[in-house]
């Protein structure tokens, strides 16, 4: 008798164990040639062991991530949560971001899991291109049926997003709000559109907040039911990574950045205060201000103390490059959700010095993986710039806690806890 195995044919003893290896799997068990208290009979062959029934793979969840904004650290949020989400066994990804995204490019070479939408590209664009918005649920619609999406997870709201909800929402589909701010940040010309915005997270299965202090301000004045509501955390941004190599150990100035959006919530002028009073002092230090926005004047303050700056917007590439450049990040805010710039800092291996706001408390420990200011003004900013400036231990210790503190907080445990947040149908 000859067996074919992987194509090829076998016999002899081979094929007669094959062969009586398949018999013992499918017969019924005969009872008589059970031997007593579970003991083989003298002579008999040892019974072959029979493998365990292969259990059946839990099917991937297919969740679908939503981003229409075109830049920014959110998109950076969006494409490295796509990196996470290719390598994690229990997903099945799709992301869908405007075709006007600036890390598009990055994400159409994870594996074919990016599709892109049309919006528009510039913010006069929301008002004259609002004719889009049929054409844009139906494109989503239709990515999302092809996908069979089991749950939409919208990462930030977008001024349309209140409009398209309603028709993007089934009853086979779960809808997820990421929400990064329960109230307009002062300074900020988008506030004007955030009551409008958390239309979209009224409308949701879920809401996802990334400080207790934002999931406190959308229950207690956003009127969003707290059951609804679930407190996460800030994921880091590896931008860049330094090495141990690259480290400050107090042979040059230390190298301080403050860079992000120039918003008056962000304190600029808490952080030229700061140096000026360190300069008064006599201490040297080399500092980096960069980032798009009106500096009300400061330009020249910071220049004439030595002081880099680059008023501009930046891009991807020019984050990592001044992450690299420098050795510490200061956060002077007067106001705070979390800080999408001290996710960037902290995963790129840097300690930072920040004010007792909001939920830069949950991402910086003081003497832990930071300095944390006693108050909000620059003689407390300066303080704790000081104390690293005359300490190098100090800062060697703080950037070993920054790569300590890493564990837990990085992308993959971000989504890992996100899929735990997510409802189960009927919940």
């Amino acid at each position: 008798m000859n067996v074919l195995v992987a194509g090829r044919p076998v016999g002899g003893l081979v094929a007669w164990r094959l062969a009586s290896v398949k018999q013992m799997q499918t017969a019924e068990l005969d009872p008589s040639l059970i031997p007593p208290s579970g003991q083989a009979r003298a002579g008999a062959p040892a019974a072959l062991p029979i493998a365990a029934p292969a259990l059946p793979k839990a099917p991937k969840k297919r969740i679908a991530f939503l981003y229409l904004g075109r830049r920014g650290g959110i998109a950076r949020l969006a494409y490295e949560l796509a990196v996470a989400a290719t390598r994690h066994h229990q997903i099945d990804p799709l992301f869908v971001v405007s075709d006007s995204n600036e890390l598009f490019g990055l994400m159409q070479a994870l594996s074919g899991i990016a599709q892109s939408v049309k919006t528009f590209e510039s913010s006069v664009g929301a008002l004259t291109q609002i004719y889009r918005i049929p054409s844009l649920v139906q494109r989503l619609n239709a990515a999302f049926n092809q996908h069979r999406t089991e749950t939409i997870v919208v990462l930030a709201s977008h001024v349309w997003s209140p409009l398209i909800a309603p028709f993007l929402r089934t009853r086979a589909r779960r809808y997820v709000v990421v929400v990064h701010d329960a109230d307009p940040h002062p300074g900020d010309v988008t506030g004007l559109a955030h009551g409008w915005l958390l239309r979209e997270a009224a409308q949701a299965d879920r809401v996802i907040a990334l400080s207790k202090g934002v999931a406190a301000g959308l229950s207690t004045r956003r009127r969003i039911p707290s059951d609804r509501i679930v407190t996460l955390f800030h994921p880091l941004l590896t931008y860049t990574e330094k090495g141990a190599e690259a480290l400050w150990d107090g042979d040059r100035p230390l190298r301080l950045l403050f860079f992000g959006r120039m918003m008056d919530y962000k304190g600029l002028g808490v952080f030229t205060e700061a140096i000026e009073l360190l300069r008064a002092q006599g201490l040297t230090v080399k500092a980096t201000v960069a980032g798009n926005g009106r500096m009300n004047g400061r330009r020249e303050r910071l220049e004439a103390l030595g002081v880099t700056v680059v008023n501009r917007w930046l891009h991807d590439q020019e984050i990592s490059q001044l992450l690299q450049a420098h050795d510490a990040v200061v956060l002077s805010h007067t106001e705070a959700s979390q800080s999408g710039c001290a996710a960037a800092a902290l995963g790129a291996g840097l300690p930072v010095i920040a004010t007792p706001v909001g939920g830069l408390m949950e991402q910086v420990a003081h003497e832990v993986n930071g300095l944390v200011a006693d108050r909000v003004d620059a003689a407390a900013i300066a303080h704790q710039i000081k104390r690293m400036v005359s300490n190098p231990t100090l800062y060697r210790e703080l950037a070993q806690g920054v790569v300590r503190h890493q564990r837990g907080r990085e992308m993959r445990d971000f989504l890992d806890d996100m899929l735990d947040a997510i409802p189960q149908n009927g919940s």
